[in-house]
């Protein structure tokens, strides 16, 4: 944008004119730069799954979902908050599960339910 020099009234009307007029020549191209954009998004395919990608991603979606939810649950447990000691033990205790949870997200779920499993076979 460059500055240019205005000495009279009629100078600064034709001037707000031919900025008024750039502003909403970059605003229609804005919009449909929008729209264009928009438009290349699949957002359904994202969380659908269909392909080898989108499984990946859904992967992450629950490995990152599940280590969220012990955090926070840990957090509360143990004071993260309140104390020094509350804050080490928390932040231990997160590492050592999300450690687990990234290599071994499956096995560790087959585990779990299976000593659910053995527990009530036994009863």
């Amino acid at each position: 944008m460059e500055n240019t020099v205005i000495l009279n009234h009629s100078q600064l009307l034709d001037r707000l004119t031919e900025l008024k007029t750039d502003r909403e020549i970059q605003g229609i191209s804005l919009k449909y730069t929008f729209i264009e954009f928009i438009s290349t998004i699949n957002v359904v395919s994202f969380f659908k799954g269909s392909n080898k990608t989108s499984s990946l991603q859904s992967n992450d979606l629950v490995k990152n979902g599940i280590s969220m939810a012990l955090n926070m649950v840990t957090g509360l447990v143990l004071g993260k908050n309140r104390s020094v000691k509350g804050y080490l033990s928390t932040l231990m205790v997160e590492r050592f599960t999300s450690m687990i949870i990234d290599n071994n997200l499956i096995s560790t779920i087959s585990k779990i339910a299976s000593l659910f499993l053995h527990k009530k076979e036994s009863k």
